[in-house]
């Protein structure tokens, strides 16, 4: 599983019964979360059955169970108990924590790659004062209405030519 550094984990576990057909509805549930070595755990905790996906979840909000979460590769065990079939009592699952990738792109158009500034207004003096920034998700989207992960509001204030007293840039 690879989810975004900081965002909510949605976890899941199936328990199907060994005649392939039936899931195990009343099993105790925990997992916790290692490192790659297994030798911290760094965030725990118990799911329960979902009738409706037929299956034990849970979500792990990273700022309250895993505050100091980092970028990399980790572990989650499931220990499963208290079953009326024969399953194993723990189960290995991969975690990879990323960056998250629309964050990188905004970055990169807050230094002008990919992006358009539009419906520019100017003041007397002939400096901006008013414009729309947009950031696109490639090159080939730019100054269309596809693929546009940000837009900002620019709002400026100049005192002479070629001079800002204040430089607004706010995402709406």
């Amino acid at each position: 599983m690879v989810v975004n550094k900081g965002e909510n984990i949605g976890l899941t576990l199936q328990l199907v019964k060994s005649d392939g057909q039936s899931v195990e509805e009343d099993a105790t549930i925990t997992y916790q979360i290692f490192d790659s070595t297994v030798t911290v755990e760094l965030a725990s905790g118990s799911a329960v059955f979902n009738s409706t996906t037929k299956s034990y979840i849970d979500t792990l909000v990273p700022s309250i169970s895993w505050t100091d979460q980092e970028v990399g590769s980790y572990l989650i065990i499931w220990s499963v108990s208290d079953t009326d079939d024969d399953f194993a009592p723990i189960y290995t699952e991969d975690l990879q924590i990323s960056i998250d990738k629309t964050k990188i792109d905004k970055i990169l158009g807050l230094v002008h790659q990919n992006i358009l500034i539009d419906q520019a207004v100017y003041d007397d003096y002939g400096n901006l004062s008013d414009a729309r920034l947009r950031i696109y998700e490639d090159s080939a989207s730019v100054g269309t209405n596809s693929n546009v992960l940000a837009t900002y509001q620019i709002t400026a204030i100049s005192t002479q030519m070629g001079r800002f007293a204040t430089w607004k840039q706010v995402e709406i």
